[in-house]
């Protein structure tokens, strides 16, 4: 991996998470009094080569993951960015996709829902 490479990820957080039944989506769930989303995005950005995080939100729910976010301590060196997602995970993967700059080289793609991925595999995964 090149020092000039720009790594970004993109988080699916549109699911409505049907299965564990009534409530907020699953990526909006506390764990341990905090939204899975907010640990899997500290999980993405602890990674020193992530440089833009991207969350793919429920299609109707851009500025409350926004706020969300706002709400949350993130890493100051990494940029975010909320997109509504669409119908489906494909869908949603691509709006992600779709929304990111130009010059981004690596892209990893993270279930919102998987929040407790450790820093060394993310960067193993870049690598």
């Amino acid at each position: 991996m090149s020092s000039e490479s720009r790594t970004a990820v993109v988080i699916p957080a549109a699911g409505r998470g049907v299965r564990l039944g009534p409530g907020a989506p699953k990526a909006l769930r506390a764990l341990n009094g905090t939204p899975m989303l907010i640990h899997a995005v500290r999980a993405m950005a602890a990674s020193r080569a992530v440089s833009l995080v991207v969350v793919v939100a429920p299609p109707d729910g851009a500025a409350e993951v926004k706020t969300l976010l706002d709400d949350h301590a993130l890493p100051e060196r990494t940029d975010f960015l909320v997109v509504p997602g669409g119908e489906s995970r494909q869908e949603s993967v691509r709006a992600g996709l779709d929304a990111l700059p130009p010059g981004v080289d690596i892209v990893l793609v993270h279930d919102a829902a998987r929040p407790l991925v450790p820093v060394e595999t993310v960067d193993g995964v870049i690598a």
